[in-house]
């Protein structure tokens, strides 16, 4: 019986829309071996990608937790802290722990969006239930015996709501601001660098196994879970939902993720390189409307590089091609293939 993991490796269709014409990695026939791969491409890849995403201009600050509140959800235990990520910032994060005691440590999750409310499925304030209980990823995880982080996007932590109308005015600003401050630092970077204090923040708990470090994202925190795990090997797996791998499938040249860099014909990198990056860790699309067949020659395209470690079958998309938000199945295929990457059980949650 093959596996949930070789199962979502392997298409169920054949028309992969139109060719966008991916360099397959490894580009030279002379890289034979994983070692190959990580001594001759691996490494210009990572400094390319480290030079297109920029970095900031601060001084070292004090990255101590600040713990807000706490308290009791059918779940299990919320921890509200506030975490640095820079001497002028910090993000709202959610701790999320399950219920009873455990023998060994337990599989932690980064989950990073806008904010933590809807990861956690609680509005943090008032503690009533959130809409749209299909994304609650952190609520779910956390009913499976995960620790959790669910983190928050910069605009919120950066600038003042600008209480306009006009759309994602938030992030405008809070991408002016970004620029302004750090001309040689892109938005995609900056939520990346966030997501990695989440994940510090994370491996800082005792009950956490880092070698069971997931992340996992919808939509814009997909974009988070795919940049953040493709950088930070920590990360053993990541699952993201319908965040659109391709440049041309939702708004990437937005000021707040890559801007005007994604039209520069000298670019030099693309998303099936970053992904490449990934290589041997676990890699799982949700595709439903943003992803969708044209997905599959990202995953393709960096497959011979994850064959040189012996595991193709860790690369895999699941298309439930229902819209944007993952119905019930294509979650509880998604939490089995997350739990067969860590060699864990199978674990009952609700939505």
């Amino acid at each position: 019986m093959s596996t949930i993991s070789q199962q979502l490796s392997v298409p169920s269709y054949d028309d992969f829309g139109d060719d966008l014409g991916l360099t397959a990695l490894p580009c030279s026939s002379a890289v034979v071996t994983s070692e190959d791969w990580e001594k001759r491409e691996r490494g210009e890849i990572l400094a390319r990608w480290r030079q297109v995403l920029g970095s900031p201009e601060m001084s070292e600050f004090d990255n101590t937790p600040e713990r807000l509140t706490c308290f009791e959800l059918p779940e299990g235990m919320a921890s509200v802290f506030r975490l640095p990520t820079s001497p002028v910032s910090q993000q709202l994060v959610v701790l999320l722990e399950p219920r009873g005691e455990v023998a060994g440590p337990r599989p932690g999750a980064v989950i990073p969006f806008y904010n933590p409310d809807l990861m956690v499925g609680y509005d943090i304030e008032t503690r009533e239930p959130k809409d749209a209980p299909n994304v609650h990823f952190g609520r779910h995880l956390v009913q499976q015996g995960y620790v959790v982080v669910c983190g928050q996007a910069f605009p919120y932590n950066t600038v003042p709501d600008p209480l306009s109308d006009a759309s994602f005015a938030w992030w405008h600003a809070a991408a002016a601001k970004l620029h302004q401050d750090h001309p040689r630092w892109t938005g995609i970077g900056r939520l990346a660098w966030d997501t990695r204090i989440a994940t510090d923040f994370l491996l800082d708990q005792a009950q956490v196994d880092p070698d069971r470090i997931a992340i996992m994202g919808h939509s814009l925190g997909g974009k988070m879970a795919f940049y953040a795990g493709c950088l930070d090997e920590r990360i053993k797996a990541v699952v993201a939902s319908d965040f659109g791998i391709a440049f041309g499938s939702t708004n990437w040249d937005a000021p707040w993720y890559l801007g005007d860099l994604v039209n520069d014909p000298e670019l030099g990198v693309g998303h099936h390189d970053l992904l490449a990056l990934l290589a041997p860790r676990s890699f799982l699309i949700l595709a439903g409307f943003y992803d969708g067949p044209v997905s599959w020659q990202f995953v393709d395209a960096v497959r011979p590089v994850y064959e040189l470690y012996g595991c193709g079958d860790a690369l895999g998309i699941l298309d439930h091609a229902t819209g944007h938000r993952p119905p019930l199945e294509a979650l509880e295929a998604a939490y089995a293939w997350l739990a067969e990457q860590f060699e864990l059980p199978r674990r009952p949650f609700t939505i």
